[in-house]
């Protein structure tokens, strides 16, 4: 074996991280907060599997690229894929499963997902996510509910200092329209308002020989954000019905948000535009101080569960739990379990006695080590207990 080789056994692949016992505490606290919230609004815990068929993630109304996945064979030679988000997965179960019992589904998760992925934290290969999909229900009180429901997490976890940002992919769509513009031409126009690259979008605007209003409105698209002084100005340039309607919609869920008491949270940002084959309406996402990528993405995906068989509108988001943390950690709330471990230390001949009052201390919800070997242990790390001198 060589010294590469050698190497590479002392090392995690790239992406990927250990969590050490302190870590992996704070992980499991904020995790178990997260899903706390996702129950206690009415939403039930659903898990799939790490792996699918690689036909799961291969149409149009996904987001993925085929060279991002992790890829192996069954040993019937059938493609298979390593999940890359959850969304997938829980759509192809509702439509296949679930829905066939009942009209409304609201499903939550805290699982892994895989990939070669730039978004996020730079290079993640393998990474949890927390999120939920409310399937079934169309409608601003039902894209409300899942931006609230996002909203009140992570004011449940404690974060501070965020904001969640409210597009409408519909708005960019309806000024798009009848442009004559072919896919790759609508592609790169989405990527430069996204970007908010206006040099290069007026220079490919006039590349496309697109002039006069239109050309206006794509370049003031992404200038189109704030609190409801966006809505205004988005309304005036729009000319077509799909706007109006986008404006509308966004109009209507930012009140409803609003009516929660949540508008310090919220930012309304027409160029939001990330995954816009994917989402057929409101699309948002969270960014926080303290780290220069977003938290968590959502938005309303009418034709996915179409893909499976079944027509149904759905809306969700999911968050990052490896951003969360980061976060978390910048803030100074970040923080593990307090609690000492007992060590309770005693002789063999009083194995029965320690065993029995161990056992009731962990009863009682206390993190105990039984220890008959006489080994030492750190007073400032562990609370040590001499069994022997305690019932004397």
């Amino acid at each position: 074996m060589n010294d590469y080789m050698e190497q590479l056994k002392t090392q995690v692949p790239a992406g990927a991280w250990d969590y050490l016992p302190a870590e992996c505490a704070a992980k499991r606290k904020v995790e178990d907060e997260i899903r706390d919230s996702f129950l206690k609004n009415g939403y039930s815990e659903i898990e799939t599997p790490s792996f699918e068929y690689y036909e799961v993630f291969m149409h149009d109304s996904v987001p993925y690229v085929q060279e991002n996945m992790m890829k192996f064979f069954d040993q019937k030679g059938r493609i298979l894929a390593l999940r890359p988000d959850l969304t997938g997965p829980i759509a192809r179960a509702a439509a296949t499963k679930l829905l066939i019992r009942q009209d409304v589904l609201r499903l939550c998760y805290i699982q892994n997902a895989f990939g070669f992925f730039n978004r996020g934290i730079a290079g993640k290969t393998e990474f949890t996510q927390a999120g939920v999909e409310l399937i079934g229900k169309q409608g601003a009180d039902a894209d409300a509910e899942v931006i609230a429901l996002a909203i009140g997490t992570l004011r449940k976890i404690g974060l501070e200092g965020f904001k969640i940002e409210l597009g409408q992919v519909a708005y960019f769509k309806g000024l798009i329209e009848g442009s004559g513009l072919d896919e790759e031409q609508t592609e790169r126009i989405r990527a430069l308002v996204d970007a908010k690259n206006n040099v290069e979008l007026e220079y490919e605007l006039s590349r496309l020989n697109m002039e006069g209003p239109k050309k206006q409105a794509l370049l003031e698209l992404g200038s189109l954000f704030g609190g409801r002084e966006a809505l205004v100005k988005a309304e005036m340039l729009a000319k077509s019905e799909e706007c109006r309607r986008a404006v509308e919609n966004i109009r209507e869920v930012f009140d409803i948000l609003c009516g929660f008491g949540y508008e310090e949270y919220l930012s309304i940002d027409f160029g939001i535009l990330n995954n816009f084959n994917y989402y057929s309406g409101i699309i948002f996402r969270g960014i926080s101080d303290g780290i220069g990528t977003p938290i968590l993405s959502g938005g309303r995906y009418d034709e996915l569960l179409s893909e499976f068989g079944t027509d149904a509108p759905a809306t969700g988001f999911a968050m990052g739990i490896k951003e969360l943390l980061v976060v978390l950690e910048r803030q100074g709330k970040l923080v593990s379990t307090s609690e000492k471990t007992m060590v309770v230390l005693a002789p063999r001949e009083m194995l029965g006695q320690a065993f029995a009052y161990v056992q009731e201390l962990r009863k009682q919800g206390k993190r105990v080590v039984l220890e008959l070997n006489g080994s030492s242990y750190d007073p400032a790390k562990f609370e040590v207990v001499d069994f022997q001198r305690r019932i004397k």
